[in-house]
């Protein structure tokens, strides 16, 4: 049932300390529990229900059952009971078992830190955003800033401990923030200066006022690592965080194997322990889920939607869908003809149907694009904005740029040179958004209004290279992002970083000055004023245009409880558990 809820590239550096460290953790993780052991009257919860059944069975008012042994002494009696409360307060371990997940990415790539952050529940940020996308303390306990919008003050949970046993305070925060400021020099904003207050209480000093500083922090990026697991070159040497689990095992491109953290500060996980497996193909993914391989799909472009509906109609699986950030554009290159022709841009908006796309190539999971903003952030969106779709227009603006079909073989062409451009495509995304089949669309609709477009599948490497030199016309990529700064900004101003990367070549006097402003405007309504007129130019412009709004596929067996999808994929692995 559809359900809408709430720099390690060397890896081979990894797959070997991961070697040398896994037999040491793998005697220390929990045995995988092959029944819930506390669940006394069988309703899959562990509760003061079962509690008050045991002592039924005492009594003799109820049939003994196998799962009222809490202690798994063979005998039921006070000691289950006791035990069972235990495992209510989180100061006996909470029998979850473990569980096999799989997605369409490596787990253990991105950021370089051997882990992903929000995937694996190995680290975690001062700051998180929680289900409605908004700012929340995760390491932090709480925060402050001074009148004058430049001095960040927060204050740092205590009692918390990286995996290796070593003290989070002010001093090892600063000293990831100073590496991350190194690494990434401005994503901390005009830094001048971090200074440790007290043990717990770290201060950020800008020279002017950063607004987006806090959702800044809740990107994965942002994590926290332990000093002795990075080298003076910055390099993560191992996954070790603060987070509700540890890494077993990394075997790049196959597998993530996951223990918990008993010493977690935010109590005793549920889930014992954890493999998330690599599974680029997604009919491979389905199939493992159907056959019981594995027991649950996560992340973004998890479950394609194509194979959605099979997987809805076993009664033994349960599909999960809900909106996330993440949105997914096709860029078009302003810096080369023929895109550095605004009307040549708006033309292909209004070529293609993006509502057509979203019900039959998406069976109708997602929304068609209009701004930039995805609805996921429904407080900074310009809902002025509409989906641009007529054949007509599209045809009108071309005329307008003095495109036409002078040899009459069904393609324009302006000064002798046909109207060709290609269409670039991510190997790696395509087993985990149906971008093939999308741009198949494209290149109908496209070829329908004159233009002749050349799909071009490229490995991860060479299409980032051709995006960053300007050597493509057009390309398709997701973006999921933190708040608006981060998509107005990045994509949109001349020295945005997505809009440098992605070789967009995009400037506006006018969008540069509006989002420099964003930054240093900490009143919300007047951001938001600011950010209503950058849409709109942006949308009327269009260097790139959202073609749909991702409303995120995964899918669980009936033995996993608690997984709630969240709209920046962090998966709650402490709370979720099998029943088997």
């Amino acid at each position: 049932m559809k359900q809408t809820r709430k720099k390690i590239d060397n890896c081979a550096v990894l797959g070997i300390i991961a070697v040398m460290v896994s037999a040491i953790l793998l005697a220390s993780m929990p045995m995988a529990t092959a029944k819930l052991y506390g669940d006394a009257n069988g309703d899959n919860v562990i509760d003061e229900a079962d509690i008050t059944y045991v002592e039924q069975i005492i009594a003799g008012e109820k049939t003994k059952t196998e799962l009222a042994d809490a202690n798994q002494d063979g005998a039921i009696d006070l000691l289950d009971v006791a035990y069972i409360e235990g495992i209510i307060l989180g100061d006996n371990p909470f029998p979850g078992g473990t569980l096999i997940a799989g997605l369409g990415r490596d787990p253990g790539k991105q950021y370089g830190y051997g882990a992903h952050p929000s995937l694996t529940g190995v680290y975690e940020q001062l700051v998180w955003l929680d289900y409605e996308l908004e700012p929340q303390p995760m390491l932090a306990s709480s925060w402050k800033v001074s009148d004058d919008g430049k001095v960040w003050t927060f204050y740092l949970r205590e009692g918390v401990k990286f995996h290796d046993g070593t003290l989070y305070n002010a001093e090892t925060a600063k000293q990831n923030f100073e590496r991350l400021d190194a690494e990434k020099p401005g994503q901390l904003g005009p830094l001048e200066s971090i200074d440790v207050v007290d043990d717990y209480t770290i201060q950020f000093t800008h020279s002017e006022p950063f607004a987006p500083f806090v959702r800044q922090l809740s990107w994965p990026f942002m994590s926290m690592i332990s000093p002795d697991a990075v080298d003076e070159d910055r390099n993560v040497l191992q996954a070790i965080g603060t987070g509700p689990y540890k890494v077993v095992e990394y075997s790049p491109a196959d597998k993530l194997v996951l223990a918990r953290n008993e010493d977690w500060w935010g109590g005793m996980p549920k889930l014992e322990g954890m493999t998330l497996r690599c599974i680029p193909d997604a009919n491979s993914r389905a199939m493992s889920l159907e056959t019981g391989e594995i027991d649950l799909i996560i992340d973004t472009g998890g479950v394609l939607p194509e194979y959605a509906g099979t997987l809805d109609a076993d009664p033994e699986i349960e599909v999960l869908s809900r909106l996330i950030a993440t949105s997914h554009f096709l860029i078009l290159n302003s810096g080369k003809t023929p895109f550095n022709d605004t009307r040549a841009r708006q033309a292909v908006q209004y070529a293609i149907d993006q509502e057509t796309i979203v019900d039959t190539i998406l069976e109708g999971y997602g929304l068609p694009g209009k701004g930039p903003i995805t609805p996921a952030l429904a407080e900074w969106v310009n809902t002025e904005i509409e989906a641009k779709y007529g054949t007509n227009e599209a045809e009108q603006l071309l005329s307008d740029a003095g495109w036409s079909d002078t040899d009459g073989d069904g393609i324009l062409d302006k000064e002798g040179q046909p109207f060709e451009v290609r269409l670039l495509l991510h190997s790696g995304m395509i087993g985990r958004w149906p971008y093939e089949a999308i741009a198949e669309v494209i290149q109908s609709e496209l070829n329908d209004v004159g233009i002749k477009a050349d799909i071009q599948v490229l490995a991860g490497g060479a299409w980032s290279t051709a995006l960053k030199d300007g050597e493509y016309e057009m390309a398709m990529t997701p973006y999921t992002l933190l708040g608006p700064h981060f998509m107005l900004y990045d994509w949109f101003n001349s020295e945005g970083d997505m809009n440098l990367m992605r070789g967009m070549c995009y400037n506006n006097s006018r969008v540069d000055e509006l989002t420099e402003l964003g930054k240093v405007t900490m009143d919300q309504d007047e951001r938001n004023e600011i950010y209503v007129e950058v849409q709109e130019i942006v949308a009327e412009e269009a260097p790139m245009f959202p073609i749909y709004y991702e409303e995120m596929i995964n899918a669980q067996r009936n033995n996993v409880r608690g997984f709630e999808p969240h709209p920046w994929f962090w998966i709650n692995w402490e709370e979720i558990y099998s029943t088997t």
